[in-house]
């Protein structure tokens, strides 16, 4: 056993963090081992050989590979981890270029770089929208946060937990992205010459996509830690990690469905970011006009809105799909009615719109879509009780 101690005497601490639990697995298995070997004065062949044959020679050998197992996939879990906080520092540091370099310099009154009269006005916040909230949540708390996991990775989990209505900044800030690449994109000249005076490596495009990419690479490192975790066989710390990977793919796929309808959708005169986060989204069989025929529609569902949209283009693996918007209806102006066959009826009952009234087939996500609209009414139903009788809600 003397090698295993030489072997982690040298490799028990990377990145400044020992690694205990390597280290509890051959204090353990140690005692385990000189306890099977330990023979009294009458017995020491039978102990050293069962029935003739080197079995507990064999049981060593098998001890020693499951404990060179578990201290390798240790090993890689914080080797993974160390990845997650050097990733991290230089995630910040991109942020900080962005806030602290750009933005400071834009803001500048004494600036010595013109900016475009087009860029005047509001339009300026388009580019960096809750940046600047992204950069000092993570600079104040969440990196500081996960250098305190480094010497119990599993404390990621609860950490992720708690962090979920601030990775809501992303959702805020992504769902303007198509606008903000244009923007930029259109005043190249103007943003490189702030890159150049700044002495900064990337411009500015490829600064602000590093919160798109950044959330993805959560998703990818919370699920290589669990692959780790597991195989060193430790089954406890599993769920939490487990709860926060899934709690980082809602993230990333509400991101991505946010980015998408900003990109495909077209013709729509409201504003899509405000109309909260999209809870759903989809094909349907829609009749909109009891006189038209029934056709298939994108619909998307907001938090205060449902958009019915033609399907002009669908996704292929070169281009993204395109919708055109047809009509909508506010959820706070909504009636369902569910009619069997896995179809459902909803109507407007907005007095500022003339009446509609839209027939959905939903096939297969019939149940999804229902209890959704169902958990929407409700909670309108809900705040307007709490609203009309406040002493009765207060004395509940």
């Amino acid at each position: 056993m003397s090698c295993f101690f030489r072997l982690f005497a040298s490799t028990g601490k990377m990145d400044g963090n020992p690694l205990s639990e390597i280290e509890e697995i051959v204090k353990t298995t140690t005692e385990q081992h000189e306890s099977n070997s330990r023979v009294d004065g009458g017995g020491g062949a039978e102990n050293a050989s069962t029935n003739g044959h080197g079995r507990s020679h064999d049981n060593n050998d098998e001890g020693h590979a499951a404990l060179s197992d578990k201290a390798a996939a240790l090993k890689k879990r914080q080797c993974v981890f160390a990845e997650l906080m050097s990733t991290e520092e230089t995630y910040v540091q991109d942020l900080s270029d962005v806030v602290n370099g750009y933005m400071t310099e834009i803001n500048n009154a004494n600036s010595d770089i013109p900016m475009p009269e087009d860029l005047k006005g509001g339009k300026m916040k388009l580019v960096f929208n809750n940046i600047k909230d992204i950069y000092e949540w993570h600079k104040d708390f969440f990196l500081r946060a996960l250098r305190n996991c480094q010497n119990s990775p599993a404390d990621l989990g609860p950490l992720i937990k708690r962090s979920a209505t601030k990775f809501a900044l992303y959702y805020t800030y992504c769902s303007n992205k198509p606008l903000s690449e244009y923007i930029v994109s259109a005043h190249y000249q103007y943003f490189d010459c702030i890159r150049q005076k700044l002495r900064h490596r990337l411009d500015l495009s490829n600064l602000i996509i590093k919160p798109v990419q950044r959330i993805t690479k959560y998703e990818l490192l919370i699920k290589e830690i669990i692959k780790a975790t597991e195989a060193a066989g430790l089954q406890k710390e599993v769920p939490m990690l487990q709860e926060a990977y899934q709690q980082m793919k809602v993230v990333v796929k509400t991101v991505n469905d946010m980015m998408v309808v900003l990109r495909s959708l077209q013709d729509f005169d409201g504003e899509i970011t405000a109309q909260g986060s999209l809870l759903m989204q989809g094909p349907m069989n829609c009749l909109v006009d009891a006189a038209q025929r029934q056709r298939e529609l994108q619909v998307f569902l907001f938090q205060q809105i449902i958009i019915f949209a033609d399907i002009e283009k669908t996704r292929n693996q070169y281009a993204s799909p395109i919708f055109k918007y047809r009509s909508h209806i506010q959820l706070n102006h909504m009636q369902m009615k569910e009619l069997g066959d896995c179809r459902f009826q909803i109507r407007s009952t907005d007095p500022k719109i003339p009446e509609m009234t839209i027939v959905c087939e939903a096939g297969s996500n019939y149940a999804a879509w229902v209890d959704m609209l169902n958990k929407i009414l409700q909670q309108q139903n809900d705040l307007i009780f709490m609203l009309s009788n406040p002493l009765s809600t207060k004395n509940k």
